[in-house]
């Protein structure tokens, strides 16, 4: 939607609830088992747009980078705050409530729950420039992780190719020496001791690549722009979070790594890590936090309840970082140094990919 009602000014509203209602047009679609020359046409133009620089509309103002996509949304803030009553500070909800109808104008309670999910109000119902901002960033980075996973999948398929072309014109090149009457099978079984010798010599390395292939084609535990991390199936994990590595490239022979602590970039052989237990943070939604709080052992049980119902408003008043407060329970007691050891379980709204609200989030649960 470009215009307001009242005022009839462009406002530019890009409505994301076409691309996350799973009962749109364009999701159904995609269900479908065979894709069409028009379903084909009409993902590359799609892809087309996310090159374009004007990837939300033109009404929302450039977004070809990161800052100047910053820049239209609060452009576009501001556009939607004419809207809003005299004196507010903060956008109300309702300014919204446009994108959720449909062509009657009757509110569609699916749509109005994704643009809730979207954009996270808070209680009031209200939404604040940076909120309102953060939220578009969310869109614009997965919009360009996408644009790099596609553009990654077209160098795999394109590498897979070269292979199956190979064998393709081999068997190719047989038939057509037995049609001119050629008997190549002498050549094929005198060469075959080579091949034998061969086969001892890169068995391993062949086997190796064969792993390497099923975990890119069949398995394909991570996408471009993912964190993972890697670690023996038989060992446990980390239950305040693993460390991880964003995936910048992958081929059908490595990929390409980079650590998110020290941004040191290193390089696996696809074929080394398909035995390893592979940790996707961003296919690992609402992240569970744990906190450890130690209470004296006289200290009275009252407080302690008086304690968790503080502790369940402070989780409350913030629902754009948290869902809920998950767990308060004893865990050890240890009458020798005079304490009770708690553990504190809350569940976060994002997903382990974006660990830095995270932390800061229990940044601040902790210090409270």
């Amino acid at each position: 939607r470009n215009h307001d009602d009242k005022t009839g000014k462009k406002i530019g509203i890009f409505n994301p609830v076409a691309h996350r209602n799973p009962d749109s047009f364009a999701n159904r679609r995609i269900k479908k088992a065979k894709a069409t020359v028009q379903d084909l046409l009409q993902f590359r133009r799609a892809v087309s747009y996310m090159d374009d620089k004007y990837p939300f509309s033109h009404a929302f103002g450039p977004a070809s980078t990161r800052e100047m996509c910053v820049d239209s949304s609060q452009q576009v803030y501001g556009r939607l705050m004419e809207s809003a009553e005299d004196g507010a500070t903060a956008m109300p909800f309702t300014v919204f409530s446009v994108l959720a109808t449909d062509e009657s104008g009757e509110l569609q309670n699916g749509r109005m729950r994704s643009l809730i999910r979207l954009f996270r109000p808070d209680r009031q119902g209200n939404l604040t420039k940076l909120d309102f901002v953060q939220s578009i960033d969310a869109v614009y980075k997965e919009l360009r992780l996408l644009r790099a996973s596609i553009a990654n999948s077209a160098q795999i398929d394109l590498a897979f190719e070269r292979v199956i072309n190979f064998f393709y014109f081999f068997f190719v090149g047989i038939i057509a020496v037995l049609i001119w009457g050629i008997n190549v099978f002498p050549f094929l079984l005198s060469s075959t001791t080579y091949f034998l010798g061969l086969s001892f010599l890169f068995g391993a390395a062949a086997s190796n690549y064969f792993e390497g292939l099923l975990l890119i084609f069949l398995r394909r535990p991570y996408d471009i722009g993912d964190r993972i991390a890697l670690s023996l199936p038989f060992l446990d994990t980390n239950p305040d979070g693993s460390s991880t590595w964003f995936v910048e490239k992958v081929s059908l022979f490595t990929t390409t790594v980079r650590f998110a602590t020290t941004n040191e970039v290193a390089t696996y052989s696809n074929g080394s890590i398909a035995p390893m237990r592979i940790i996707n943070a961003n296919r690992s939604p609402k992240a569970i936090i744990h906190i450890l709080m130690k209470f004296w052992l006289e200290t009275p049980f009252q407080r302690i309840k008086v304690f968790r119902t503080a502790l369940e408003n402070f989780v409350n008043a913030r629902p754009r970082e948290w869902v809920a407060l998950v767990g308060f329970r004893a865990t050890r007691v240890e009458a020798d140094f005079g304490y009770v050891e708690y553990r504190i379980i809350c569940q976060h709204r994002e997903a382990w990919q974006n660990i830095g609200p995270i932390l800061q989030s229990k940044a601040d649960l902790s210090s409270f």
